[in-house]
């Protein structure tokens, strides 16, 4: 669609030649569905943004001895900064934001996706 509509040299050649049915409103008709699909698809995107967040948070309020955790998967894994970045925001190193980071997956592992979304610790959970 973006090179049918790009720009392109002027043509002189009689519009409209043929025998077939045209539709004027055809290319409209696509670029429509197009944008739906596109708001539908960073809908999508968005919500699961917002998911990871939510895992964040929840990890943030189980586990508030350890505070890096959240913010290490958030920084670097939903806001896409570098670990040295990362670090400089929370006053620690990248490599103590790596380590942070891999404790919280670890922890996650544990006790599920469902439970650390929720802010649920080890010890709410059944055993």
């Amino acid at each position: 669609m973006r090179e049918r509509e790009g720009v392109r040299a002027q043509g002189y050649e009689a519009v409209g030649r043929g025998s077939g049915h045209s539709d004027p409103m055809r290319r409209t008709d696509e670029r429509i569905d197009a944008e739906a699909r596109a708001r539908d698809e960073l809908a999508a995107l968005e919500a699961e943004v917002e998911d990871a967040r939510a895992v964040c948070r929840g990890i943030r309020a189980a586990n508030p001895l350890h505070p890096l955790w959240g913010d290490a998967l958030e920084l670097h894994y939903v806001e896409l900064l570098p670990w040295d970045e990362a670090g400089g925001y929370c006053g620690v190193t990248g490599d103590g934001m790596r380590r942070a980071s891999y404790a919280a997956l670890d922890w996650v592992d544990m006790v599920g996706i469902a439970a650390a979304r929720e802010g649920c610790g080890q010890a709410a959970l059944a055993v």
